[in-house]
């Protein structure tokens, strides 16, 4: 991954999923719980507070309307205005015709290309088969929320274009797509193509977005499956590829069941010698490049068959469900004799099966989810959530034992895995004034086995604590502390000999972020991020200050731009900021040592279903010759990108 300039995946998903809302906002009348829950600042309780007030009261008659929902005030209003729309309730059982959904079918087509303008070695040495620029194309046909047509097709810098369907590269190195059709009478989704099917809390079964522990601290640990939706994203993993429905049952029962067989990238171990047929996968990628001729040799080694569903009941105050799936390999997986692979998946197959449930009881909400994995073991979060007038607050345990392999799981905590963690988390958020909020959370949890870079048992913590300010609409700010101890691999001199152990290192951050609107035309951002990284052997610091301006002199053209200056005494001590970016797009560099980081990034409509939008980014070292490493180091102490974007709805 490139150190200077990362695109995280959830953040692209996240930026990806808000796109879409913007561009096609929720019916308000007929959205489900787990959608409206997706909406920033709509709390899943909220969100079945407002699907209850519909079904007892009748369709809103306007967005203002939601404030007579308990627990939903102005300012919530104000933040989900943007994210849904009116419309009347429509039959479910009527399919429409041909020709309503040709009179009325919106079509998006975005094209995007991003080139890096100073090239790594890779480039110079011929050593990457294609050119240097990223093309993505996206085409979205949909008629209301009823029928929707997807297609995404995306080139990585360094990948060629090219027709070879035994590496299933059909000019694009990444092509998907797919067809959903939604609220057919009982058939409320049915997906053909890729798609992601996320149930319960995510132990047992979750693919695509999910946030992290961040500002919020109330929202994360509460995120409810939303079922199955189609994927549309440029990002290479996390979807199935397939058929997917999900029927309405009489009792207020629903079932869903799927169906996927897709190929994924792989490292083959041909030094093993001990099983017939193919050799076997020690590692699966997940990083999609297909530059080089090895990283083409890893290209869709790994087959994947799995069938699964869903059973659910739902009612306003309680949801509950059985989730399950079963998946074939095409080669045995083998993650090696390394003490810390010893309990993934293994074998050319793997299932799972949970439970989840929900309960709302007033201001308060009970969630959970237990699973069963492979080998016998079980593993499960329990959860309990406060929605108050003046406080929001929630408590969340979470035990993932070392053997509880959730091949497909992403459930909430402190590890990339749903795997080898136990752990207590606490959050709350308080409005303290009618301006002023204050939020913070407390994290703990413990590894019970071995680690990649951590040879024992360990253990850490996290806090943060963040207070928001909005005196008036044109003012907010806010100042966040943040702090993180865990353990960390080293190595003990003993006599003449090494000795594997840990110590402590501990992470300290503090952030203060204002924004302050002159006009509706002009704002400007102050953004000030110190850190502090200490362990037994080293203490580093680092400083990071931002300033940036957003002016819109005409309707049509809007102007982003922003120049930082930070100094880090090494990678340790990084700090990462994000940076607005191309609709669809996420960004957040991350600094280290000591230099500059200004882009410029502009927004013209010239027509109102016609979006031009130009990026341009430079960062700048002044105490470095190289940057980067292996192909993708680049000569020279400045790196520049330029990233063109037209978007057009019909």
């Amino acid at each position: 991954m490139d150190a200077l300039s990362t695109t995280d995946r959830t953040g692209t998903l996240a930026a990806e999923h808000l796109a879409d809302l913007e561009a096609r906002p929720l019916a308000l009348n007929q959205a489900s719980a787990a959608d409206l829950s997706m909406i920033p600042g709509l709390s899943l309780r909220n969100a079945h507070r407002i699907v209850r007030h519909r079904a007892e009261n009748g369709p809103f008659g306007a967005l203002g309307a939601l404030q007579t929902v308990e627990g939903i005030g102005p300012t919530t209003v104000h933040a989900v205005r943007p994210f849904l729309r009116l419309e009347a309730p429509t039959a479910p059982s009527v399919f429409p015709t041909f020709a309503a959904i040709t009179s009325n079918l919106s079509v998006q087509l975005t094209q995007r290309v991003t080139r890096r303008l100073d090239l790594g070695r890779g480039f110079h040495g011929n050593q990457f088969l294609g050119p240097p620029g990223r093309l993505t194309t996206r085409l979205q046909l949909a008629h209301e929320r009823r029928l929707q047509l997807a297609l995404t097709l995306d080139k990585d810098p360094g990948e060629p274009i090219r027709w070879n369907p035994e590496t299933q590269t059909y000019g694009f190195d990444h092509v998907t797509g797919s067809l959903t059709l939604r609220d057919l009478g009982r058939l409320e989704t049915l997906v053909l193509g890729d798609f992601t099917a996320q149930f319960g809390r995510g132990v047992t079964l979750w693919q695509g977005l999910r946030f992290g522990k961040g500002r919020d601290p109330i929202a994360p640990p509460q995120a409810h499956g939303r079922g199955l939706r189609s994927y549309r994203s440029a990002s290479e993993t996390s979807f199935f590829r397939g058929a997917a429905a999900t029927l309405g049952l009489p009792g207020a029962l629903s079932l869903t069941a799927f169906v996927s067989r897709r190929h994924r990238d792989a490292s083959i171990d041909s030094s093993f010698t001990g099983v017939d047929g193919p050799f076997p996968v020690r590692t699966v990628s997940g990083d999609g490049r297909h530059r080089t001729p090895s990283e083409l040799a890893r290209k869709g080694t790994f087959g994947e068959t799995t069938s699964g569903g869903a059973l659910e009941y739902r009612r306003s105050g309680l949801r509950l469900g059985v989730t399950g799936y079963h998946a074939r390999f095409s080669r045995a997986l083998r993650p090696g004799d390394r003490p810390y692979r010893q309990f993934r998946v293994t074998g050319h197959e793997t299932s799972m099966i949970g439970a989840h449930g929900t309960a709302f009881l007033g201001d308060y909400t009970l969630f959970g989810e237990i699973a069963r994995a492979p080998r016998g073991s079980y593993g499960g979060l329990l959860g309990g959530a406060l929605n108050g007038e003046y406080a929001d607050a929630v408590l969340l345990g979470r035990r993932y034992p070392p053997d509880f392999a959730s091949f497909y799981g992403s459930a909430f905590g402190g590890g990339v895995q749903t795997q080898n963690e136990t752990g207590v988390y606490t959050g709350l958020q308080l409005r303290v004034a009618p301006a002023w909020t204050l939020g913070a959370y407390f994290d703990q949890y413990r590894a019970p086995w071995l680690q990649f870079s951590i040879p024992r048992p360990s253990t850490g913590w996290e806090a943060r604590l963040v207070l928001e300010h909005e005196p008036r609409p044109w003012l907010s700010s806010y100042l966040q502390v943040r702090v993180q101890e865990d353990d960390e691999g080293t190595e003990y001199q003993r006599g003449s000999r090494l000795l594997e152990g840990l110590h402590r290192k501990r992470r300290h951050s503090a952030r203060w972020h204002t924004e302050y609107a002159f006009s509706d035309a002009f704002t400007v951002r102050t953004r000030l991020e110190l850190s502090l990284h200490t362990s037994p052997e080293a203490r580093s610091r680092g400083f990071f200050l931002a300033q940036g301006v957003r002016w819109t002199p005409t309707p049509v053209l809007t102007v982003d731009a922003r120049t930082a200056i930070f100094d880090t005494e090494g990678f340790a001590a990084r700090i990462y900021a994000y940076e607005h970016d191309l609709r669809y797009s996420f960004s957040a560099p991350v600094f280290f040592d000591r230099g500059r980081r200004s882009y410029l990034l502009v927004q013209y409509e010239p027509h109102p279903s016609l979006t031009l939008e130009a990026k341009y980014g430079v960062t700048s070292y002044e105490n470095r010759s190289t940057i980067g490493s292996g192909l993708n180091q680049v000569e020279g102490s400045r790196r520049r990108a330029l990233r063109l974007q037209v978007h057009w709805t019909l």
